[in-house]
């Protein structure tokens, strides 16, 4: 089943939460059910066919609403850093339903032993759950759970697990109600849920990361929202690094510095260099060398240059692809200039530029000039577009596309860095013909066709 992740930033630990609201933090220890007692039945989200799922401020908020009588009852699921401890789950059940409904919380850890007082719960004696009211009934084990929510052991809604790997917290909602949860998503006790950023607050604070970077403007709203979404995930990643392969990580640096977020960029890298290995030298030396284009970062030159010495050596072991001027311009930044003539001398076979990814169709640095809209889409015609701050070689680019009629006029500013070589702006896609010198101006294009 799908799942989307609950990421944050600040704080070790990470989760999940599925299609129906079953949440589980990345270790697997243990799952988080939730169920609605309404007039007529149990309902099991985990089970039900009425349930259907969004995602609220570029997925920083997953929202589960399951259909019952008289209307629904919503979940609500985000993630949050809270002082200094792992990251905390906060699990929201709300009654928007027009009778009252009984809620129950059901935690699964198999082969552990699980405790409930009247502060929260722990697994194997690590206080995992905490909550705003105590719950009016609680039972833990197989058989006092199926006595507590009535269900006939075996049956299609049965539960699992037998012996006390298993808990029900069952909680009164009256119409309109809320009840919060909080779960550890790593080792320590959570904070309970009123002293804990609520779901508003947790999309403000994402928007405000996403705003770190490149801004972007598209005339296309689902693509808009992609592009939000994919950040966010992007950066939430960098919270669980340990999880993903070297290849991924440098995926993900490049993803970052792409869109402007070059402090979490490094921590990737860094993550990178930790890791002997000679895996992937040619997505390592990409990863590398396009922070260092982007940026222009001698500092950080030198913090890489040895994995860059590294990852040169595995692909010339290999005979793998290197981006031999991109490497040059690194080493030489980091002051190893006997080092870049190593590299030309080795005569390496360079790798491709990559084409592929939105930044492609915004912007394409080349040696001496620097393509505006490469990638235009004929459905964005007489729409707005425009970037504000986009990293390239040159330093950061910001222009805009508006129409007049069937002409796009041009706007565009380029902060060229100190020291950068003089570069040539053109709009081939929107006009063939158009080019400048300027590092800003306007102007109104040829009619598109």
């Amino acid at each position: 089943m799908t799942t989307r992740p609950l990421d944050v930033l600040g704080a070790p630990g990470w989760g999940e939460v599925d299609a129906r609201g079953l949440v589980q933090p990345g270790t697997g220890e243990w799952t988080l059910d939730w169920w609605v007692g309404a007039s007529d039945r149990w309902h099991r989200a985990s089970q039900e066919a009425a349930v259907r799922q969004s995602e609220v401020g570029a997925g920083a908020v997953v929202e589960t609403r399951m259909k019952v009588p008289d209307g629904d009852a919503v979940q609500r699921v985000w993630a949050v850093a809270a002082g200094g401890g792992p990251a905390v789950a906060v699990v929201e059940v709300g009654n928007e339903a027009a009778t009252a409904f009984a809620v129950a919380i059901v935690v699964e850890a198999p082969g552990s032993v699980l405790t409930v007082d009247k502060g929260g719960m722990a697994v194997g004696g690590q206080p995992v759950l905490a909550w705003d009211r105590p719950p009016a009934d609680a039972a833990v084990g197989h058989d006092a759970v199926e006595a507590l929510l009535e269900v006939e052991g075996g049956g299609a809604a049965g539960l699992d697990h037998k012996g006390r790997d298993i808990a029900g917290l069952v909680w009164p909602l009256p119409h309109l109600a809320q009840l919060a949860v909080s779960a550890s998503l790593g080792r320590g006790r959570p904070s309970p849920p009123p002293d804990l950023p609520d779901a508003d607050a947790v999309v403000r604070g994402w928007q405000a990361h996403l705003d770190r970077g490149a801004r972007i403007e598209v005339p296309d709203e689902g693509l808009a929202r992609r592009i939000d979404r994919n950040r966010r995930r992007w950066l939430g990643s960098t919270g669980r690094m340990e999880t993903v392969d070297v290849g991924e990580l440098c995926e993900l640096s490049v993803r970052l510095d792409h869109h402007g977020y070059h402090d979490d960029a490094v921590l990737v890298l860094d993550e990178i260099s930790a890791r002997w290995t000679t895996e992937a030298p040619t997505e390592r030396l990409r990863a590398f060398t396009v922070h260092h284009d982007l940026t222009g970062d001698e500092q950080a030159a030198v913090r890489f240059v040895e994995a860059v010495a590294e990852a040169v050596e595995a692909a010339a072991r290999m005979g793998a692809d290197v981006p031999v001027e991109s490497v040059e311009r690194l080493l030489i930044a980091a002051g190893q200039d006997r080092a870049a003539q190593d590299v030309r001398r080795l005569d390496l076979s360079p790798a491709d530029a990559p084409s592929e990814g939105l930044r492609a169709e915004l912007v394409a640095d080349h040696e001496d000039e620097l393509l505006v809209a490469p990638g235009f889409r004929p459905a964005w015609q007489g729409g707005p577009l425009a970037v504000y701050g986009l990293p390239t070689r040159f330093g950061p680019l910001s222009y805009a596309v508006r129409w007049h009629g069937h002409r796009p006029a041009l706007l565009w500013e380029l902060d060229c860095r100190s020291g950068q070589q003089p570069v040539t702006l053109r709009a081939p896609v929107l006009d063939q013909g158009w080019s400048s010198d300027e590092l800003s101006g306007e102007t109104l294009l040829a009619a598109s066709r």
